[in-house]
């Protein structure tokens, strides 16, 4: 069975959107763009590069938003797995603009933990099969330990927008 970039492509930007509208209704100025469908691996390999899951207009770094299929809330404390897959290592090594924070959210409870670019020097490199594409493929791996939680990051973002709005 071969992979479906399209059905995964729109997943994606459901829970993009999904978050973006809880950013949204905790006062942060942000969207998720609409979803663009990629065709062949050239435009796949630009996308990677280019593709921002959440933007502002206050500031150029994006939010990564990576929904999964494990069950967790957002208790981050209370992460029930060691460790999660970042990115695969490809995509964040060539990615133009480096994204302010990633969130990952749940596909089965909506949770929200977050993670920074910033705790980068504590990810591991990590080889794992890609079941839904079915590939290998080499990924960044973070500790449960140096999770953030949402809520965090929410402050952390009103904080920044205040101060280029200079409120």
């Amino acid at each position: 069975m071969t992979f479906d970039y399209v059905t995964a492509f729109k997943q994606g930007g459901y829970w993009s959107k999904y978050v973006a509208d809880i950013l949204q209704s905790k006062g942060i100025r942000c969207y998720a763009p609409d979803i663009q469908i990629a065709t062949t691996t050239a435009e796949r390999e630009h996308m990677t590069k280019h593709e921002q899951d959440i933007v502002f207009d206050w500031n150029y770094k994006p939010l990564e938003v990576k929904s999964s299929s494990r069950d967790f809330t957002s208790d981050y404390l209370n992460y029930p797995y060691q460790s999660l897959f970042v990115d695969t290592v490809s995509s964040f090594d060539n990615k133009i603009v480096e994204p302010l924070a990633y969130v990952f959210v749940s596909q089965k409870t909506g949770g929200l933990v977050c993670l920074s670019p910033k705790s980068k020097s504590h990810w591991r490199k990590v080889q794992a099969f890609d079941k839904q594409r079915q590939i290998n493929e080499l990924f960044y791996s973070a500790s449960k330990d140096l999770l953030i939680s949402f809520d965090d990051l929410v402050a952390h973002l009103l904080k920044r927008q205040k101060a280029v709005d200079g409120v």
